[in-house]
């Protein structure tokens, strides 16, 4: 979760986050499939980006023992397997005032 201080305001707004690998994997697999190729899984995503399958596991998840956090490095390996852009591994799900 991040926040800004809005100057004009004085308030503290602060942004939800969430991962959504999974959407990001189908939204990868479609494009692959568009071009004949086979489709890619958790385990291989882990394998082709160095890490373990534990790991993608708990970065897919949506529950109580999902991933709380995402470094920068791993998500750059995760964007690059899956040729997509950030803004389809993280999402931005409310407002609230701090």
């Amino acid at each position: 979760m991040s926040c800004h201080r809005c100057a004009r305001y004085g308030v503290y707004m602060a942004k939800q986050v969430r991962l959504t690998l999974q959407k990001a994997i189908a939204k990868a697999n479609l494009r692959r499939a568009e071009a004949g190729e086979r489709p890619i899984t958790m385990n291989s995503l882990a394998l082709q980006a160095g890490v373990a399958p534990t790991t993608v596991a708990r970065l897919a998840r949506t529950d109580g023992k999902a991933a709380s956090a995402l470094s920068l490095d791993l998500a750059s390996k995760i964007v690059t397997v899956l040729d997509c852009g950030i803004e389809d591994l993280l999402e931005v799900i409310q407002d609230l005032e701090a």
